[in-house]
C-alpha cells in the first residue's frame, strides 16, 4: 500500500531573524534565539526541553528601539532536536502591528535585493 505524504501550504512569509528569546511554561523558563518568524509564529533554537503541545508566554527582544515583542499565548507544535516551532496564540495589537511592519520592511527589502541582481546581471 503506498503511503500518502501531505504538505501544508506556507501562508505567511517567514523572515530569518536571529533574535533573543525569553519564554515560560507552567512550571519552567527557558531562552533562546528565534530563528525564523512570521505572523502566525516562529522557529526558535534552546537549550531547554521543551514538549509539542505545551502552552507558553514569551518576549522577543526587536532589533528596534521599542520594548520587547509580547506574546501572551503561544502553542508549541513541533520539535526537532533543540529546535522549536511555536504558534501564535494572543498578541497585543502593538505587537502585530511592529511583527507585522518588521515582516513587510523585510520582504521589501528582499524585492529590491532581486532587482538590484537583476540590473546588476542585465548590464555585464
Amino acid at each position: 500500500m503506498r503511503k500518502l505524504h501531505l504538505m501544508k501550504i506556507r501562508y505567511s512569509e517567514r523572515v530569518i531573524t536571529d533574535f533573543p528569546v525569553i519564554f515560560s511554561g507552567d512550571s519552567f523558563v527557558g531562552e533562546g534565539t528565534v530563528r525564523n518568524v512570521s505572523v502566525p509564529g516562529c522557529a526558535i533554537v534552546s537549550n531547554r526541553a521543551v514538549e509539542p503541545g505545551t502552552y507558553l508566554e514569551m518576549k522577543v527582544l526587536m532589533p528596534d528601539s521599542g520594548p520587547s515583542l509580547s506574546v501572551e499565548l503561544a502553542k508549541i507544535r513541533w520539535r526537532r532536536g533543540r529546535r522549536f516551532g511555536v504558534e501564535f496564540i494572543r498578541m497585543p495589537g502593538a505587537d502585530q502591528v511592529r511583527l507585522g511592519r518588521l515582516i513587510k520592511r523585510h520582504r521589501g527589502l528582499k524585492v529590491a535585493t532581486r532587482l538590484h541582481h537583476a540590473r546588476m546581471l542585465h548590464f555585464r
